[in-house]
């Protein structure tokens, strides 16, 4: 049996040496928080440290990522932050740097200070287990350390017995080609010796596995660049990983693992071959991407089936057998309710593993509504079952979370926690805690938006799966009727929920979805509600948060009314050049430095609604067409991932950015230059500034962040535009194709 023991650490504090306070700078801001990055200058070498941010007003939640956040004010004017466990040396000359983002009311711009301290010298405290612990997976016995998860079976080669608590993301020993290596011993004590196998690499590397045969057995290895991940049960053979701190190699580097071995008898040290693997490449996977069927400009087609493949990327629980993404697994088995209820499933909301459902809701009905209203697009581009798996996963979620008439989970994960964890899903250890909202905690606006999805998913199911639209039409009548009967936001119920994904108001919401009950129903007092609720100004921008003009659009649609139609020509007239809205040198109408790409996404997908309920046509379909040709590449840039010849290869993307398994990941990956490991193909990132300029970096995540919710009216514009094409209407087609939109 392999044993792997992890002793205790002792660390020793006393005198903290201190640097002075550094002003630091605002970056970004935005209407409920703000970006900064504080860097200081080291005078003294540091070995353990701690970082003071202290800010002239309450900042309500905090993210860092190559940090820990170990204490906060009560006043929630200074946080403190310590050093991870792979950055706490600084040597004379280097700098700290934190990025951050900080939350709060309003439009946020505090003034920042920070300072240093190094920890060294006096009392104790330990961190890490003592004694190791010893379970049995599938007739292998396993040693793993105290506090880890258990492992579970990973594919392994012949002999191997592993310590390393992977939950469920797949792992294999490499075989084939890799760089290859031979033992130098430049020691030998007799029975233990120190050795060096150098590896020259010819390709970018992010994360190693070193495969080692010995010529005897060997029975441990102390590696200075690595750790060791599993071994034969003779000691003959040894499989190395990178530390996480190691990971990073370029063309032409040399790996020289360094590391002191035993081994038993008097005849001398063993010889060794050896070969290492690249870790952080995608070399068994490609994504064919199908022919131009259409001959447009961009190929439709290729962008549905990658939209939707960054949906599955994006799944949460137990995966299904047709899994097409190989380097997710099935993770976060464990999220509950208070009562133990299942809430497994969904979506993660972004880069991150939150599932927050109110975004997730929105993103469903907007994904749903565009199935129906261009089925023919989906249906061309071989896309149609494809699209119904991904609106059913979260429609799938959405009823667990229903889990009594006036009760409803509307969050599963704490955000803080979350955003400080960078890594795989399918390795998460922090709590998960479920939030509801019920009769004493309301939130209208949630209950309402999954309401809406629940009713417009049982129109999209009705006639392949009669039960579950059924079902699903159940569930948004009850929960139509919970939000009219007990109102409030429910980020004032869920304070949780309040620094992410705040709600400004819920009146679109009690319109938005008493219209699609009535689209669902035909019931005219799901109308009459509707009508209650009608906002005529001009919207601000349809998001999440924000259906006024799709609420006119629906209200007219449904009734013919004058009063609606001018309202959705208000609310163009407003967006259109000319209007309110501030547009790119290139022609991007910008709302918003957060994710402006999602913005004109969503009122193009608004335009190419309103056109075909006759509202401006020629004029809406243009106009929209230039805004998503902008995100595909008309600058010469496609702003999504894997479409396209240059698009963003550092997504702020957790799990796409880690190497393979079992290579660690962690902040050092966060904060690095390198592309991220696996393609996230299909996914809209946020965008560019209001001159075009735009940073491909993974720690940008204002302009690099992708979500859920960018993607679902971005998807159902594309399918707009091919849903054109099949008619014969596309400006492509009706000579109407100049980009940037100028004015009709």
């Amino acid at each position: 049996m392999a044993s792997f023991l992890l002793s205790a650490l002792t660390i020793t504090l006393s005198s903290l040496l201190a640097s002075c306070d550094v002003d630091v700078p605002v970056s970004n801001h935005w209407s409920g928080g703000f970006q900064g990055n504080a860097c200081i200058a080291i005078t003294e070498k540091l070995t353990h440290w701690t970082m003071h941010l202290r800010f002239d007003q309450p900042i309500v939640n905090l993210e860092v990522w190559t940090a820990d956040i170990a204490n906060t004010s009560a006043d929630k004017t200074e946080y403190v932050l310590t050093n991870k466990a792979w950055n706490g040396v600084e040597q004379v000359g280097d700098t700290v740097c934190q990025d951050f983002l900080g939350h709060g009311t309003g439009d946020i711009i505090p003034k920042i200070t920070a300072s240093i301290e190094e920890i060294s010298g006096g009392g104790t405290f330990t961190v890490g287990p003592t004694q190791p612990q010893v379970v049995t997976t599938q007739g292998s016995t396993v040693t793993y350390a105290p506090g880890e998860s258990t492992p579970v079976p990973v594919t392994q080669a012949p002999g191997l017995s592993t310590s390393v608590p992977v939950t469920q993301t797949p792992v294999d020993v490499p075989t084939g080609d890799g760089y290859p290596g031979t033992l130098s011993v430049k020691q030998d004590w007799g029975q233990r010796f120190e050795g060096e196998i150098d590896f020259l690499v010819k390709e970018n590397i992010e994360g190693w596995m070193a495969n080692i045969t010995f010529s005897k057995p060997v029975t441990k290895m102390d590696i200075f660049i690595g750790d060791t991940f599993a071994h034969s049960q003779d000691g003959l053979n040894w499989i190395v990983v990178n530390k996480q701190d190691r990971p990073f190699y370029k063309p032409g580097d040399t790996i020289d693992m360094r590391f002191f071995g035993n081994y038993n008898g008097d005849t001398g040290a063993p010889t060794a071959s050896a070969v290492l693997y690249n870790l952080g490449v995608d070399k068994n996977w490609t994504v064919t991407s199908p022919p131009n069927a259409a001959g447009s400009k961009y190929n439709y087609d290729e962008l549905l089936m990658k939209s939707i493949l960054f949906y599955e990327a994006q799944r949460s629980g137990k995966l299904p057998a047709n899994n097409r993404i190989p380097w997710r697994g099935d993770s976060a088995l464990g999220d509950k309710g208070a009562n133990g209820e299942d809430l497994t499933g969904g979506w993660y909301d972004a880069g991150d593993h939150v599932k927050f459902n109110y975004p997730m809701a929105y993103t469903s009905v907007i994904l749903s509504w565009g199935l129906m209203e261009f089925k023919d697009a989906y249906e061309a581009a071989g896309q149609l079952q494809w699209v119904k798996d991904s609106i059913r996963w979260p429609l799938e979620y959405l009823i667990k979370c229903h889990v009594s008439e006036n009760e409803l989970y509307i969050q599963v994960g704490d955000g803080a926690r979350d955003h400080s964890y960078w890594g795989r899903p399918e390795e998460m250890t922090m709590p998960r805690p479920a939030y509801k909202i019920d009769a004493s905690t309301p939130g209208c606006d949630v209950a309402m938006e999954t309401a809406a999805a629940f009713a417009a998913g049982a129109m999209v199911f009705n006639e392949t799966d009669s039960v579950f639209a059924n079902n699903l039409l159940a569930h948004a009548k009850t929960l139509w009727q919970f939000a009219l009967d007990h109102r409030g936001k429910y980020s004032d119920s869920v304070p949780a929920a309040k620094a992410f994904y705040p709600s400004f108001n819920y009146t679109d919401e009690m319109c938005w979805g008493s219209m699609w009950l009535y689209k669902a129903t035909g019931d005219d007092k799901y109308l009459t509600e509707a009508k209650k609720w009608f906002d005529p100004a001009a919207d601000w921008a349809m998001s999440w948060d924000d259906k006024v003009v799709a609420n006119q659009l629906l209200l007219f649609e449904a009734t013919g009314e004058d009063v609606y139609k001018q309202a959705v020509i208000g609310t163009f007239t407003d967006w259109f050049p000319g209007g309110s809205i501030t547009y790119t040198p290139k022609g991007l109408a910008w709302r918003l430095q957060w994710a402006p790409l999602r913005y004109s996404s969503n009122m193009a997908m608004m335009a190419l609604l309103a056109a075909k309920e006759g509202i401006h046509t020629e004029e809406y379909r243009h106009w929209a067409m230039c805004q998503i040709h902008y995100a595909l590449g008309d600058t010469g840039f496609s702003y999504v991932v894997g479409f396209g010849d240059s698009f963003p290869h550092m997504a702020h993307h957790r799990g796409a950015s880690c190497p393979n398994p079992p290579a660690p990941c962690g902040p050092q990956i966060m904060s690095s230059n390198e592309p991220n490991v696996h393609i996230l193909y299909g996914a809209l990132v946020g965008g560019p500034d209001k001159g075009d300029m735009y940073k491909d970096e993974r720690s940008n995540y204002v302009m690099n962040e992708v979500a859920c919710d960018y993607n679902s009216g971005f998807q159902t514009a594309v399918a707009g535009l091919r849903s054109l094409l099949i008619a014969g209407e596309h400006p492509e087609q009706t000579g109407h194709a100049t980009c940037p939109y100028t004015s009709a």
